[in-house]
């Protein structure tokens, strides 16, 4: 039985949920600490952005398309 890593499940979910998906690892802009996406998704000037978090709260929103 294979064991599935909490990143790929991360992944697998938002497909699911029909959340586009951001592969590579997005570093924090103020103290390079690893970001994880929260879930969170806008709609702004017809882009999607999806809202990420690190480890120290800083909160960021990134276009995925």
């Amino acid at each position: 039985m294979r064991k599935f890593t909490s990143s790929l499940s991360l992944v697998a979910a938002l497909l699911l949920a029909g959340v586009p998906a951001v592969v590579e690892v997005q570093p924090c802009p103020v103290d390079k600490t690893t970001m994880t996406p929260t879930g969170n998704t806008r709609q702004e000037a017809g882009k999607t952005l999806a809202e990420y978090k690190c480890e120290k709260g800083h909160v960021y929103w990134i276009a995925v398309d």
